[in-house]
This record gives C-alpha cells, structure tokens and sequence, in this order.
C-alpha cells in the first residue's frame, strides 16, 4: 500500500452477488447477520498454515533486502545494510524460514526458489548498472531500488501460491481469482475505497491538529517516485500493479480466506487487516494501511473475486503517486 501524502459503512442491507462461483456458507445461523455474508470459498488452510505463511513472508523479505543490499554495498554502491553483516542477517533470516517450513512440512522448495531468484535479479542488476549520483545504483533509467522492490513483492505470491496451490492443492479460484458480473462489483470497490479514504484523511488531519508526528502516515508515494528518478511510468508500474497484485493475494486471497472458517468474517477481516497493517512497519502507516485493508477485505468478502479488490488498491497506490508526482511542491 502507498499512503497518501495529506490528508484520508459497510451497507448491511443485503449481501451482495457479484461473483459468478457458488461458495459454503462459512458460518451458522446463530450468527450476527453481518457477520454471516460472505463470498469466499471453502479452502483446507487455516489459522496456523496462516501463521506461518506470515512469518516465511516476513523472513523471506528480510532476506532479500539484507542480501540485495549487501550485494550493492560490494558493487560499490551507497546502500543502508552494510557487507558483511547484511550477509548474516541474510543467512539467519533464509535459515529460520527454511527451518519454519521444514517443521511444519510446509513446502520449501518454491520459497527457497523465489529468495535466490529475488537475489539473483538483485545482483545482476548492481553488477550492470551505473552510478548516477551519491552513491544510487541505476540500471537502464530504472533504480536498483525499484528493482529490489519488485523483487520483494514476489515473496508474497510466492507464499500465496506455496501453501495453497501444493501444500493444499487448491485451484486459482481458492485465491479469489474468479470472474465477476459486470461493472457493478468495481464500482463498489471504489465506493468502499472513497470511504476508506475519507476516513483516513480525518485521521491524518486529527493527528496534524494534535501535533503526533509519530503517527502522521509517511509519504510513501513520494519516495517511490523520488527513487524512480521521477519516472512516472515505472513507479505506478511498481506501487499501482505489481504491489497491489501481489499483497492482494497473500493479504486477502490467502490471509483472509483462510481465518473466516475458524473466526468469522467481522474478526478474520480485523485480523487480517491487522496483519496488513503491521507488514508495513512503519508506525504511521499501520493504521492507513489498517483501514484500508478493512475496506479492501470487505470488497473481497462481498464480491468473493480478488479482482475488484486489487482494482481498488491498485487506484488507491496509483492517486497517491499523481498526487506525489504532480499536486505537490
């Protein structure tokens, strides 16, 4: 997700029907009404399997990250983790993510396959490219740095696709990738996101009036751009596709499917919102990514397709990058 860079109900009436599979009834009559209306199918994962998904994904991007730039800083480029030590931590990380996975019995192979083909694009990219200026390594008018982005997004479908395609055997459609009616179910993906956005602009303009920098969301958007060299093009291709795509399958496909049965909707759609928001680390992002991952959630869970929801989030990153791009000084 990419936070905007100034200031961010769900309608209970009737379930909507946009998706054009039939899916089980996830929880029992006695339940809350709201919490009983959901599109999403019945898949074999669960709270552990999600658990632990969670955890090689976060491990998995660390490892890249320690040894991508570590690559860089050998190639002689400027870069925040230092060799040798971000070769430890490259180590460690991989290391307890493969033994993650060997205790569980979890797949390893296409893990371990997206870390050396995230490392390995990593460091061709800085043995090919230039330096352009303080250090920044560039490779054919594309920054490393977006490079290694790209890389670590890959660790999410990776994931995804791990546990639900081999572990479980799952089809596509297990991960939301089913087709919709319509426009009907895209036009509400954007009514939940302007929501989302209004809310989220009261939260900033809040913590602007009572002075919590600490929680003012970061300008995301405006970073990407600035290590694209500006470029328009490549960063809505990184923060308006291939972001969204990606943490769209793991966050909602798989995070989110796989909690409803064990928790219902309203608390599976908390906790992997939670879970979302965390991942980005930053603590002015979590609450923004937090609500929007709540309005995201609940795009999945009435249309029970991934598509409108990666149609929103891909909006949300891409209005947040013309804003950085072209309505600030």
């Amino acid at each position: 997700m990419v936070t905007l860079p100034g200031p961010d109900r769900s309608p209970l009436i009737y379930p909507l029907t946009f998706a054009t599979h039939h899916v089980n009834p996830q929880t029992t009559p006695t339940e809350p009404r709201w919490n009983s209306v959901s599109l999403l199918p019945d898949v074999k994962w669960g709270p552990l399997e999600v658990v632990v998904a969670a955890t090689v994904t976060m491990l998995l991007v660390i490892a890249i990250l320690s040894f991508g730039r570590a690559i860089g800083t050998d190639a002689g480029f400027d870069t925040s983790v230092a060799s040798p030590y971000g070769y430890y931590v490259g180590l460690l990380s991989a290391a307890l993510a493969l033994a993650l996975l060997r205790l569980t019995r979890s797949p390893y192979w296409p893990i371990m396959l997206a870390l050396a083909l995230g490392v390995g694009m990593i460091a061709v990219s800085y043995e090919l490219a230039t330096d352009i200026g303080s250090g920044t390594a560039d490779l054919a008018g594309v920054p490393v740095a977006i490079i290694s982005a790209t890389a670590m997004s890959g660790a999410f479908v990776a994931t995804g696709f791990s546990f639900s395609a081999l572990l479980f055997r799952a089809p596509l459609s297990s991960l939301g990738f089913v087709s919709t009616k319509g426009l009907k179910p895209y036009v509400f993906a954007v009514g939940m996101w302007l929501i989302g956005l209004s809310i989220l602009m009261l939260w900033v303009q809040a913590l602007i009036w009572l002075g919590v920098d600490l929680l003012v969301p970061p300008d995301t958007a405006q970073k990407a751009l600035d290590e694209a060299g500006g470029s328009i093009v490549v960063t809505i291709i990184l923060v308006g596709i291939v972001g969204p795509i990606a943490e769209e399958v793991f966050f909602r496909g798989f995070v989110l499917t796989g909690l409803v049965k064990r928790f219902g909707v309203g608390r599976s759609l908390l906790l992997s919102s939670l879970m979302f928001g965390l991942f980005h680390i930053d603590p002015g992002a979590i609450v923004p990514t937090f609500a929007l991952g709540l309005a995201l959630g609940w795009v999945y869970l009435k249309t029970g397709s991934i598509w409108p929801a990666m149609f929103a989030h891909g909006l949300h990153n891409t209005v947040a990058v013309l804003i950085a791009k072209y309505a600030t000084t």
